[in-house]
């Protein structure tokens, strides 16, 4: 049957699928605001800025690095907020931040309005990085989970795309107008979607947890034993109010529910997964795959290329796109590991061939082969996006220990938020400074060395239950 082969459109899945997508929304949102800072940084230091004020490189060096101080401020309050407020709650807040970076970018008056958006910018990041994976972790089947987690990189890619064009086609004060009303329809419609019911079992709302398991699980009320009409496409009832038992007392007994200490995070298992994550990290980040975002305009602006580096940004954009819904395609299928690994080797070829190209041509040999900087950020965004990129959150949240997850996540996301920083601080001196032969060789020798770590001690995740190790 189509719903054996294709699970996402199983009637058990059905609600996941769209709780999910609400969530997506604001991932295209999130992307959108990120592809509209690398044309807009190029548009406002030029004499057709509609801003009025200049604006320098080191300003512009700093609106973004500021998204790294968001995200760590992000990481920190929602590290807080995650296991004191509900699941819902949390994810209802995540919209509130990229409200005000929209609202900051309509209203600018002078650079520090920038500053202060990408600010906001970035505590969106670190809540949706934080908050989201666990809330999805908590209502996805294990046979889907890594396919609508994935799902998430591609709206974002989608919303990337986006955020490349429009600052090309329409005015400024337009763009902000578009953005504000996302998060709005995000807010409207997740308030039709039910708590977790891990959530709902930590407080003691037993009823109001079984409900929405069974909303989750697409289990009509008032069943209880009868079998599902459509049999090959759920399980019975009676076995998912099995499930939900078993649910139960792994939250109430189980470790998630015993309080941490700071000895968990000492353990043997703990100190490998924190090795792991942050090895992960350091490649996510010092690879370049999301500074090649956020400053994508001008890396082909200093490449030597005569293309347009506006259209060659679109078409990098659509090429994210595609490489995450590979990702979302294969990742259930081939597993974690195979997509990364694969991921890596490819972007680590590309860099460093893009780095000779620059390095070892002339003029003439970059004008006649201008169409050469494209096909080789094509191959590493490409290969980026559909193994390191589309599945890192995936592999950090399901290779952390139940125990300390929550906690253990806001930390990791912390390092991300100070390697993000840093990246996107030094990136703009590295490609306008030290060109791009001395970029792409220090991010690939980076990841060359994060690679072989990983690919030795990296266990596979696919099929990983989010209850117990």
């Amino acid at each position: 049957m189509l719903t054996a082969k294709l699970p996402l459109l199983g009637k058990r899945h059905r609600m996941q699928v769209l709780v999910t997508l609400t969530y997506h929304i604001m991932s295209f949102a999130h992307g959108l605001g990120i592809g509209w800072v690398s044309p807009t940084v190029q548009i406002i230091q030029s004499p057709e800025t509609p801003l009025s004020f200049p604006v320098t490189v080191e300003q512009v060096s700093w609106i973004g690095s500021l998204f790294g101080f968001g995200f760590l401020s992000g990481n920190i309050l929602f590290g807080l907020t995650a296991n004191r407020l509900s699941r819902k709650l949390n994810m209802y807040l995540l919209a509130l931040p990229h409200m005000l970076f929209w609202i900051l970018n309509y209203f600018v008056q002078n650079v520090e309005y920038l500053y202060a958006g990408r600010f906001f910018a970035g505590v969106t990041s670190g809540g949706l990085f934080v908050i989201a994976p666990m809330f999805l972790s908590e209502i996805l089947d294990k046979d889907v989970r890594g396919t609508l987690m994935s799902m998430g990189m591609m709206f974002l890619s989608c919303g990337v795309l986006i955020g490349f064009i429009l600052p090309t086609k329409v005015d400024y004060y337009l763009t902000p107008c578009i953005g504000l009303a996302l998060p709005i329809i995000y807010v409207v419609v997740f308030c039709f979607f039910p708590e977790t019911p891990q959530s709902l079992l930590r407080s003691g709302q037993f009823t109001e947890a079984e409900a929405a398991f069974n909303f989750y699980k697409g289990i009509d009320s008032g069943v209880n034993v009868q079998l599902s009409r459509r049999v090959e496409e759920s399980k019975t009832a009676t076995e998912v109010q099995s499930e939900f038992e078993e649910l139960k007392t792994i939250i109430l007994t189980g470790n998630a529910n015993v309080p941490v200490k700071l000895k968990d995070f000492f353990q043997r298992s703990a100190l490998k997964a924190f090795a792991d994550t942050f090895v992960l990290c350091i490649l996510y980040q010092l690879s370049g795959s999301f500074a090649f975002l956020n400053y994508m305009t001008s890396i082909f602006a200093v490449s030597g290329s005569t293309m347009d580096p506006y259209f060659s940004t679109t078409i990098v954009g659509v090429t994210h796109i595609c490489g995450t819904f590979v990702a979302t395609v294969f990742v259930d299928r081939f597993g974690r590991r195979a997509l990364l690994f694969s991921s890596t080797t490819a972007m680590i070829i590309g860099m460093f061939v893009f780095g000779a190209f620059v390095q070892f041509t002339d003029a003439a040999t970059k004008s006649q082969y201008d169409w050469a900087p494209l096909a080789f950020m094509v191959a590493v965004v490409f290969t980026s996006a559909y193994g390191l990129f589309g599945n890192f959150f995936t592999v950090v949240v399901e290779i952390l220990p139940v125990k300390i997850r929550s906690p253990a996540l806001s930390i990791s996301m912390c390092f991300v938020s100070l390697l993000v920083f840093v990246i996107l601080k030094l990136y703009p001196y590295f490609l306008f400074e030290l060109g791009i032969p001395a970029t792409m060789y220090t991010s690939g020798t980076i990841s060359v060395v994060t690679t072989i770590y990983l690919f030795i001690f990296l266990p596979e995740t696919k099929g990983k239950s989010m209850e117990k190790d």
